[in-house]
């Protein structure tokens, strides 16, 4: 008897403990050289559920319509990173017409967006676009926790030179847009939630967006008002611990009937290789405390370049021999990326170490 009631109290402990509240911090974000794979369900019938305490979302009947790829950078690996002061990770997303870039800031209390670099085909011109987050876009507080909510007001804005005729019979300089953004964002439940990836203890946060937006055109030298609009979403975002990225999203209107959704293909994977030009390394020891070497060719390597987590270049060395050794007893504890430069200047590898005295 005593056996089989110690049997019954494991299972209800096992059955108290299994969804747990979880809090989110800048640690759940992903680093530098992690890549992340999203699936788009674009007509989502999947229910957002309920908001409250342990709760059980199933989000399993995400279908996959398109995919899209992301990879995380340190900022100054991206495209004009210098117009966005302050930023510590470029996301690269790929998009038609050219990959587009989102600086973003990763600290202690919030993952914010400053705004993009994109390259687009605006009526089958290429144009390159910089959008700027006047103040930043808060994607996320931390520590994020039930019930922990924030306000997010900011303006986007964009202007860039067209210089050619759009199909209206004369030629449009240059194009300016505007969107003045009113966001809130609660976490509005904590438990269990289910996607095609698997099933995770997770937070949901609820966020709402109303903008006034306005589309200008400089014509003969005047700037003419083409469009001004009002728009306004809704979206139930699940977040969990050690996944770096949302495990779903789910848009809906406002009357919580779902229109589409987003969700995590696979787990995030750090250290992908996307270069064609690849070269083999091994970094060793790793952890490392006061040394750390680099075995590569040295007939086909220029440098090895270390950058911090926040995407700093904190030491540089030239590689004459396929074994390379690098002091790193004044490097502080933490995590420290590395790329690979060929003798053609390409970057031909990248990858992660830790130092750990």
């Amino acid at each position: 008897m005593k056996k089989q009631l110690l049997f019954i109290s494991s299972g209800i402990l096992l059955a108290l403990t299994s969804s747990a509240q979880i809090t989110i911090t800048t640690a759940d974000i992903a680093g530098p050289f992690t890549s992340i794979r999203q699936a788009n369900d674009t007509v989502t019938s999947v229910s957002a559920g309920t908001a409250g305490t342990s709760q059980t979302w199933d989000l399993s009947a995400l279908a996959t319509d398109t995919e899209d790829t992301m990879t995380f950078l340190p900022a100054n690996f991206g495209p004009n990173y210098t117009a966005f002061p302050g930023a510590n990770l470029a996301i690269k997303m790929k998009q038609q017409g050219g990959d587009a870039y989102v600086y973003a800031i990763n600290s202690a209390s919030s993952l914010s967006f400053l705004g993009t670099h994109a390259n687009i085909d605006f009526n089958g011109t290429p144009v390159t676009v910089n959008q700027f987050n006047t103040p930043s876009e808060i994607l996320t507080n931390f520590p994020a926790t039930y019930n922990s909510t924030f306000n997010n007001n900011y303006t986007q804005f964009a202007q860039f030179y067209l210089g050619v005729d759009p199909g209206i019979g004369f030629v449009v300089d240059s194009i300016r847009l505007k969107s003045v953004i009113s966001k809130t964002s609660t976490v509005d439940g904590w438990g269990s939630v289910t996607t095609p990836l698997g099933t995770f203890n997770a937070l949901r946060v609820v966020t709402t967006k109303y903008n006034s937006d306005t589309l200008d055109a400089q014509v003969f030298g005047f700037w003419n008002n083409v469009q001004a609009t009002q728009d306004s979403s809704k979206t139930y975002t699940w977040w969990a611990n050690g996944i770096g990225f949302p495990l779903a999203e789910i848009t809906v209107d406002f009357s919580d009937v779902p229109q589409s959704a987003t969700w995590l293909k696979v787990s995030p994977a750090a250290g992908i290789n996307e270069y064609t030009n690849a070269l083999d390394v091994n970094v060793y020891p790793n952890p490392a405390q006061n040394v750390v070497y680099f075995a590569t060719k040295a007939d086909k390597v220029n440098s090895v370049q270390i950058f911090d987590i926040n995407g700093k270049l904190v030491r540089s060395f030239n590689v004459t021999n396929d074994i390379s050794s690098l002091d790193i007893s004044e490097l502080s504890n933490g995590l420290y990326t590395y790329s690979i430069i060929a003798k053609d200047r390409s970057v031909a590898n990248r990858g992660k170490f830790t130092v750990a005295k």
